[in-house]
């Protein structure tokens, strides 16, 4: 038979199923699903996915959201219900029955105490924000199950590492022990509860809700390890926070050769506790995502955040290979007031975490991330994990903002800034970024040789003078996106810092020049002249070039400082950079 949407059984509930998704054909002792070749999505059978399994009597797949049971059926079966015997060792008795049901089928049960369960269900919302911890969670569950289905004797909520459990049952003694585990019982009953691990297997395995009732005359401690209890439900508790989470629910078994509840009763127990167990995998989920955001806030701006959050969970931190841009930022001045401020560090503390604030509102503005806060430096970076249209300009205007408050502050002797100036160097090249690091340590950060060059350029603007340095191809996209009301360029020197055989193209970020006035046009005119000369190797013209600048201009002392070290003659080997001796 051909199992799908659009097939003569169809399954119009789940929208993960394709029209025409897998054909079932049965040999009479394993039934063999095949996916089509247009089906979308997979078979996940026993954890792993797979377009072709073949299955015994007892064993379930999935696809989507849909859970199929492969069982052989009794003639006539309970409406609804799907029943299949479980073959089990013969010293250990035998199951009376096990009965999963689909979400549809369930909705065919009715609540026998509606309003006390809703009652109950209202209270789940303050369950969680009062829980501090997942133990608490679970024992505040137990309570609630225990409230709302008076005929359980016992409830567990347990989790469980998925990787580390049995692929089957074969291997049931080899059952880890629980991550957390909360139980609770009713006070007139006197054994030790101990759940079923073959249940909570088959529930985790297999993603689906189960039913289990055992037969009047069975010993149950061989099943659950307590005597007299005769059914059992389990739900696994889904979603991406929830993994290997379930609720265990136990009642009473047969009195005067019967079940004391009918099999309608526990199906509709089992809907109460599937339906919590789907409120506190949403519920869950959106607190985990919450306090996901909470912590990525301190690095990633609400734009980024929504871009990682919008990414598959399982890899949305992954690193990745990206044109990044990098933005050092270290304080000028610390040393000072760290000298000033020698008898009250904390002082000297608070003026640090408000430059640090600076810095880092700044690149969070420009929907920048925090790779790093090292003492009185920030290192932050953009292109990952959303590539920017345009480069490194964010990465530009986060430095001009952060500048820009600097140069504010120095006029307030009250400010915690007064006294701190900033040095910012900007690189934009390849780089891989995401989370980075060993298995025990890891961070989200940027790797790569653009990181090398920004943390250089950041120390040039000391010998400079100047309190941006970019390189090249940042300084291409400044040019072509950045107006002149906004940001202007000035060409500072091509060098080759130390360690390094490739020269970098060095420039000045400077903002408007009604911002900033000590730097006119003409200056950046006439040093742009002398540089021309400098690299041409027409070190005379250079040098008359520039005498037109003021003497304290720290790109014009560069320049006389680097000629003055070859003694105001190009070297023979001369290629038009400066070849620095520190870093």
């Amino acid at each position: 038979m051909r199992i799908g949407r659009g097939a003569a059984d169809g399954i119009s509930w789940d929208p993960h199923i394709s029209r025409q998704h897998a054909d079932l054909c049965w040999d009479g002792e394993h039934l063999r699903a095949t996916c089509l070749v247009a089906a979308r999505n997979p078979i996940l059978y026993k954890g792993e996915s797979a377009r072709e399994v073949m299955l015994t009597p007892g064993e379930a797949f999935i696809i989507g959201e849909t859970s199929f049971q492969f069982s052989v059926a009794p003639e006539q079966e309970p409406p609804g219900m799907e029943t299949v015997q479980l073959p089990v060792p013969t010293n250990r008795g035998v199951l009376l029955g096990e009965h999963t049901y689909s979400e549809q089928k369930l909705r065919q049960f009715a609540f026998r105490d509606k309003e006390q369960q809703l009652e109950l269900l209202s209270r789940l919302p303050g369950m969680i924000s009062e829980s501090q911890s997942d133990t608490e969670l679970g024992q505040m569950l137990g309570g609630l199950l225990m409230a709302a289905i008076p005929q359980a004797v016992a409830v567990a909520v347990a989790h469980y590492d998925m990787t580390a459990l049995p692929e089957d049952e074969t291997s049931i003694d080899d059952f880890p022990k629980p991550l957390t585990k909360r139980v609770r019982t009713r006070d007139e009953f006197a054994g030790r509860f101990q759940p079923s691990r073959r249940i909570i297997l088959k529930t985790l395995r297999e993603q689906t809700s189960v039913l289990h009732i055992w037969p009047p005359d069975m010993q149950e401690a061989t099943f659950t390890n307590t005597d007299g209890l005769g059914w059992a439900v389990c739900v696994p508790i889904r979603g991406e926070s929830c993994q290997g989470w379930c609720m265990y629910v136990s009642g009473m078994g047969a009195r005067d050769g019967g079940l004391t509840l009918s099999e309608a009763d526990l199906a509709s127990d089992l809907r109460f506790t599937e339906l919590v167990a789907q409120f506190i995998g949403s519920v869950r989920q959106v607190r985990v995502l919450q306090e996901q955001k909470t912590r990525l806030s301190s690095f990633f701006s609400p734009k980024v955040i929504d871009s990682l959050t919008a990414l598959d969970g399982s890899g949305a931190l992954s690193p990745a290979e990206r044109n990044i841009t990098v933005l050092f930022c270290d304080i000028r001045g610390f040393s000072r007031k760290a000298e000033q401020l020698h008898h009250d560090l904390l002082s000297l503390l608070g003026s640090v975490r408000a430059a640090l604030g600076v810095m880092v509102a700044g690149i969070l503005k420009r929907d920048g991330a925090i790779a790093d806060l090292q003492g009185d430096a920030a290192l932050g970076f953009w292109g990952w994990p959303v590539a920017l249209e345009y480069g490194p300009v964010p990465a530009c205007r986060a430095a001009l903002t952060i500048c820009e408050e600097f140069r504010k502050a120095a006029d307030q002797p009250g400010s915690l800034l007064h006294g701190f100036s900033v040095g910012i160097g900007v690189a934009h090249g390849r780089a891989v970024a995401g989370q980075i690091g060993t298995n025990q340590h890891s961070k989200v950060g940027v790797f790569g040789p653009v990181v090398n060059q920004g943390a250089r350029l950041e120390g040039l603007t000391k010998q400079f003078n100047v309190s941006i340095c970019i390189d090249g191809p940042t300084a291409e996209f400044v040019d072509r996106y950045v107006p002149s009301s906004e940001g202007r360029l000035r060409p500072l020197a091509r060098v080759r810092p130390n360690g390094m055989k490739t020269p970098v193209d060095v420039f000045n970020l400077l903002p408007a020049e009604d911002e900033c006035g000590e730097v006119s046009s003409e200056i950046i005119t006439d040093h742009e002249a002398a540089l021309e000369a400098v690299t041409s190797g027409k070190w005379e013209e250079a040098a008359r070039l520039l005498t037109r600048l003021p003497d304290e201009d720290g790109p014009r002392q560069f320049l006389m400082q680097q000629m003055g070290m070859c003694r105001n003659s190009p070297p023979s080997n001369w290629d038009g950079a400066f070849c620095l001796a520190g870093k």
